[in-house]
């Protein structure tokens, strides 16, 4: 039997086990390793970076050091420790410690009883594309999430990095300058492995933004000219305003914008997002204008709030050894689709009519897809992994069902709200209450907070359309704005392959069974690079099909000609109008939604 006294004794050295505990758990929470990285050009002609990773301040008796496997926003896992050469690791006199690989990517090293290591080794950089790093004759460019090992346990320690350059090379980066010439640093390891950097000869535009300089990184240099950056950067400007005003102010001290007026070398290609920049590949020479680039701009511009910030709960904190799967890249993809393009609109560079035909399409692009009633918006969204970069056999675009659920969602909110609230305020909610208070959010969050900002119940709206494959009431949704949507049947033509740009054509990722593509006889890993004797980005498809094209195909590193016939599909456009008499309802939901 326990007496008083016992039980006192007992809760007194319960508390002291416990005070100990708290104290050594932040003693350890407290200990700050000392961290510098440096990167340099190791061998130029075989495409090699030499990185030094120097760490000091170490009280473990063992360190593990790991290396990304996947860059986020790029979902794919690419496994960067298979460019790694030479990996070696020395204590302070410089003496070899020989570390054991735990996983594909994680090297343990001993280090009781010593409180610095040093760890080298080389890096393949031969291919440039989004998630890739490559060395040219006259640039470098990585990010990152490519070369720099995180000492696992101490994700939040700040970091210096130091750049070596070539003689008469420059250098771009959206991380912060430490003070010593060509050396950054970065608060923790998200904010490092998050930034690209580029060194070489290219062009620089600096313009300014809420008295924030903002960069224009141009490679090769004169691809983009002075006058079309400047006009380019202006429309920037003016899309980064509009964004701003939802969120209160810009989340960064300096931004870059990097162009490559080039092909990618793999299928990494496009545009990708990072936390105060964005990487993008745009066409070279007349082809790219102000106008063409600024879509992209936007879209990747909002990514710095939707997806970087504000992230699924599944991505919160980044586990960077495998994928993470979530089932919300419809809102975080598709939503960031739909506000690319209400920015251009709301900062007065792409109409009103423009705007509304963006939301035709959108709607017009999930209902012209058969996998669409197989296939939700949210499986979608977890299955990504299986195929981001190549086509599936069957699957639908959380980009496009992202952006169709996003107008709806938004004028739903204006017509529960009788205009007083809007998406804007969803998002308002999820930056302040989410990414401001270190965490992401689920899909039930998103849906409570909607209920809260309407007053009404969205489960259904999920339920139908999110995680269901239910076909939405557009006709009643549109009509909230007083719009009237129409349906009218096309003919458009079915070339039967999935391409990439590459190179200086149009590499095939897919070939469709029984297509016109698999009659011609192209395959896959194929690159089509003149139709009809012109370049492929140049040549105008619209009409067609039942059309005998004549291809220039580059295969195995043989040139060969092809006949190509593409064949045709049915195709149900949407086409919205105002209405002639709206009602006074449905004209201040129209007048909110369009408010510049």
């Amino acid at each position: 039997m326990r007496t008083r006294n016992d039980s006192r004794r007992f809760f007194a050295l319960w508390l002291q086990l416990f005070l100990s505990i708290a104290v050594l758990a932040a003693a350890a929470a407290a200990q700050k390793l000392e961290i510098r990285y440096t990167v340099s050009i190791a061998d130029a002609a075989r495409h090699q970076f030499h990185i030094t990773t120097e760490i000091a301040g170490i009280r473990e008796s063992q360190l593990d050091l790991s290396l990304p496997v996947w860059a986020p926003g790029w979902y794919v896992v690419e496994n960067y420790a298979k460019n790694v050469g030479r990996f070696t690791v020395t204590d302070a006199e410089g003496k070899r410690i020989q570390p054991r690989m735990l996983k594909k990517q994680v090297w343990r090293v001993p280090t009781k009883g010593r409180d610095k290591i040093r760890v080298d080794f080389d890096y393949r950089a031969d291919v440039l594309g989004l998630n890739q790093a490559k060395i040219g004759d006259d640039f470098a460019f990585f990010t990152g999430i490519q070369l720099f090992l995180e000492p696992l346990g101490h994700r939040n320690n700040p970091s210096t990095l130091r750049i070596e350059l070539p003689a008469g090379w420059k250098i771009i980066t959206p991380l912060e300058p430490a003070g010593a010439r060509n050396t950054f640093k970065a608060e923790n390891y998200d904010v490092l492995v998050d930034a690209p950097v580029l060194i070489g000869a290219f062009d620089i535009t600096e313009f300014q933004v809420e008295d924030k300089p903002h960069y224009l990184a141009a490679y090769p240099a004169g691809s983009f000219s002075a006058e079309k950056s400047k006009q380019f950067t202006g429309m920037l400007a003016r899309t980064i305003k509009a964004q701003s005003a939802i969120f209160g102010g810009l989340p960064y001290s300096r931004y870059v914008a990097f162009y490559f007026f080039r092909p990618a070398e793999s299928n990494a290609s496009g545009a990708l997002e990072h936390l105060n920049s964005y990487v993008a590949f745009a066409p070279a020479g007349a082809n790219s204008t102000p106008e063409g680039l600024i879509g992209t701009g936007s879209h990747e511009f909002f990514h710095l709030w939707n997806v970087k910030r504000i992230r699924p709960a599944e991505m919160w904190p980044y586990n960077y050894t495998r994928e993470n799967e979530t089932p919300l890249l419809w809102f975080s993809e598709g939503f960031t689709n739909y506000y690319g393009v209400l920015s251009t609109y709301r900062a007065g560079i792409t109409s009103k009519q423009q705007f509304i035909a963006s939301v035709a399409g959108a709607a017009a692009g999930v209902e012209n897809t058969e996998a669409r009633n197989y296939i939700s918006p949210a499986d979608s969204s977890v299955s990504t992994w299986l195929g981001y970069d190549t086509p599936l056999a069957f699957g639908i675009s959380y980009y496009t069902q992202g952006q169709n659920l996003a107008a709806l969602l938004d004028l739903s909110i204006r017509n529960d709200t009788s205009g007083k609230a809007s998406l804007d305020d969803v998002f308002r909610v999820l930056y302040n209450e989410h990414y401001l208070r270190g965490r992401g959010f689920t899909s039930e969050e998103l849906i409570a907070h909607i209920n809260r900002i309407t007053g009404r119940d969205y489960r259904p709206f999920f339920d139908d359309y999110v995680f269901g494959v239910k076909v939405p009431n557009y006709e009643k949704i549109f009509s909230y704005a007083g719009l009237r949507l129409e349906r009218k049947q096309q003919t458009t033509p079915d070339f039967g392959f999935a391409t990439r740009p590459r190179g200086q054509g149009l590499t095939i990722t897919g070939i469709e069974p029984a297509g016109a593509a698999a009659e011609a006889g192209l395959r896959v890993g194929d690159t089509i690079t003149k139709i009809d004797g012109v370049s492929p980005f140049e040549a105008g498809l619209g009409g067609s099909a039942g059309k005998t094209l004549n291809l220039t195909v580059l295969r195995s590193g043989q040139e060969m000609d092809l006949k190509f016939t593409p064949k045709s599909r049915q195709f149900t456009q949407f086409i919205l109008t105002e209405v002639d008499s709206p009602t006074p309802e449905q004209l201040r939901i129209r007048e909110g939604w369009l408010r510049r």
